[in-house]
């Protein structure tokens, strides 16, 4: 008997097989699990035309899960085919499956829509050399229940309160919307059984009046969407957002047009609306008009959502939880000054002292600038301080700023800090916002005048932005640089904590040596240190180099090929006079 795969894909499922059996001689199992009595039953029913041998063949592990599952006959079997294809089937691929014709297999129809209504099932196009046909898949959900031999039980969805609803949603969205394996066709679904299962609720009801589950999905996307950024200059779902939903082109240009014409279904309803951005329509984000608010959810409040980590619409945020530990050496005078910030940026410690600051009528956040040689470590120690205070880090992509049209660098430097403050607002630990690599936006303002003074007005106005910015913090920011000797002034002085990065004395570097290196000596530590003025990256790359020829070669380099790697790592450099730390 073959093992059942469960969730294996495989291209043309049940596609011109030979479904003629082996015979083997079958032992029946002392003890069934969910497991082992689907895997009979698909062995069994296989090419069977299901007839009337299959079910006296398979009557004890059909009896097993008809207890254990609370399922009839006929949708054990097909729970079976379907946990075997892992991707959607088509009453096609059933008959394909059975050695049947596709109408025979049709008619059980019924039992099959007890499985959608049971959610055991969802529904999922599937394409065919005949062209796009319906499908049928197994809820996620019920593939991990059978892995651990237990009963799926669906999620509870009806009875919620608006405020319950809408938490519901936000839950399950922010749950699939980083995740790869995700198909938005599947959340469609959801969300349509979510709200079937809720129709006293103002806005289900609404969201039922419509026909096209686009439509239904887009309006729910808007209301999640709100409940994500409420009254913050954030809210508002993109075009590009909306893009990435649908996967054809056709789907996305046509939705496209009738939002940016204002001839959509949901805005001739007036549910949604172009946001309103300075007096002028922004014909690339939508919003619930107030309307909609205040009729279909009069009753919700995005403050009280249970919801707390903020939606992470933007590869910029990272998660405190997904930062690897990292073992990181400094020297003597840097390690107390990155203990101590540590420390201070703890959340036991953090909110005592901007409270004593607020009550003295001193400013309350937190700005630090980490500078100092390449490759000493001001990043790994931003993601360190981060995973170990539990913060997440909202992190700036410094070229993304710059726009090239007129004003709109601005207005995405306006945009961050708008953002990090709504990240602060709706979160339970105050994050990290995270300039790195910033010589570029913190570098010395220029006077104004010459063939570039339309960048030069630019530039200033973006730092001049920061500043103000920088200035009115309540949170936490930490920007590193590698040259500070073009730093401006004005931003030096908005920095309270300002710690220098040097390259590692011998002693340090002979242990990060001994760190990256696996099996050297300490001797040979040593030796490495006081032969190389070496970087904590420098020694990484070596490191690297190291283990890429232990695969090739299947031994360690010696300490002789480590120097040949050393000598190889070392540019010739002329005129390699650096400039590091501030201006006197």
């Amino acid at each position: 008997m073959r093992k059942l795969q469960i969730n294996q894909h495989s291209s043309d499922v049940f596609d011109d097989i030979d479904f003629e059996k082996e015979e083997k001689p079958y032992v029946e199992p002392k003890e069934w699990t969910i497991i082992t009595a689907l895997d009979r039953i698909l062995d069994m029913a296989r090419g069977s035309e299901l007839s009337d041998e299959l079910w006296s063949s398979v009557k004890n592990p059909l009896a097993y899960l008809r207890e254990r599952l609370e399922l009839t006959n006929i949708q054990i079997v097909l729970v079976a085919i379907m946990a075997e294809a892992g991707e959607p089937l088509s009453w096609r691929k059933f008959g394909n499956f059975f050695h049947s014709s596709r109408l025979s297999t049709m008619c059980y129809s019924e039992e099959m829509e007890e499985l959608l209504a049971k959610r055991w099932v969802i529904r999922r196009g599937t394409y065919e050399k005949s062209g796009f046909s319906e499908g049928f898949t197994l809820e996620h959900g019920v593939v991990t229940a059978l892995r651990h031999n237990k009963t799926f039980v669906p999620e509870k969805l009806d009875c919620f309160n608006e405020q319950q609803f809408m938490d519901k949603l936000e839950s399950h969205i922010d749950k699939n919307i980083n995740n790869r394996n995700a198909n938005f066709e599947d959340d469609e679904f959801w969300m349509q059984q979510l709200v079937e299962a809720n129709p006293h609720l103002p806005l289900c009801h609404e969201v039922m009046r419509f026909e096209d589950i686009h439509d239904k999905s887009l309006l729910l996307m808007i209301a999640y969407d709100y409940a994500q950024w409420a009254e913050s200059d954030d809210e508002g779902l993109t075009l590009k957002s909306i893009d990435s939903f649908y996967p054809e082109d056709w789907e996305c240009n046509d939705l496209r047009r009738d939002l940016q014409n204002g001839t959509h279904t949901l805005m001739s309803a007036g549910l949604i609306e172009q946001k309103c951005e300075e007096g002028i329509a922004n014909t690339e984000r939508y919003v619930l008009t107030q309307k909609a608010k205040s009729e279909l959810l009069s009753a919700y409040e995005p403050s009280k959502s249970k919801c707390k980590t903020p939606h992470r619409r933007d590869k910029s945020l990272k998660s405190y939880t997904e930062i690897k530990e990292k073992s990181l050496f400094y020297n003597s005078y840097e390690e107390k000054q990155i203990a101590r910030l540590t420390s201070l940026l703890s959340q036991d410690n953090l909110p005592d002292i901007q409270h004593r600051l607020e009550e003295q009528g001193m400013r309350k956040g937190f700005a630090c600038l980490f500078y100092g040689a390449p490759g000493t470590g001001k990043t790994e120690t931003v993601l360190q301080i981060a995973r170990q205070t539990g913060r997440d880090i909202m992190q700036i992509d410094i070229a993304g700023l710059r726009d090239k049209f007129v004003g709109e660098t601005e207005k995405n430097v306006k945009a961050i800090f708008t953002r990090y403050k709504h990240l602060c607002k709706n979160s339970n630990v105050m994050p990290i916002l995270f300039f790195n690599e910033a010589d570029a936006i913190f570098n010395k303002r220029t006077t104004v005048g010459g063939n570039n003074s339309s960048v030069e007005k630019m530039e200033n106005s973006m730092q001049n932005i920061i500043l103000q910015e920088v200035e009115n913090l309540e949170g936490i920011l930490i920007a590193t640089t590698n040259l500070t000797c073009n730093l401006d002034d004005a931003f030096e002085r908005r920095f309270l904590f300002k710690i220098e990065f040097k390259k590692p004395e011998t002693d340090v570097k002979a242990k990060i040596w001994t760190a990256m290196l696996n099996n050297i000596s300490e001797k040979d530590a040593h030796i490495l240190a006081e032969s190389y003025d070496f970087s904590g990256g420098q020694i990484e790359n070596i490191a690297r180099k190291r283990a890429i020829d232990y695969v090739l070669n299947g031994k360690f380099a010696t300490l002789q090929e480590i120097e040949t790697y050393c000598k190889a790592e070392m540019l010739n450099k002329k005129d390699s006079r650096a400039r590091i730390g501030f201006n006197v």
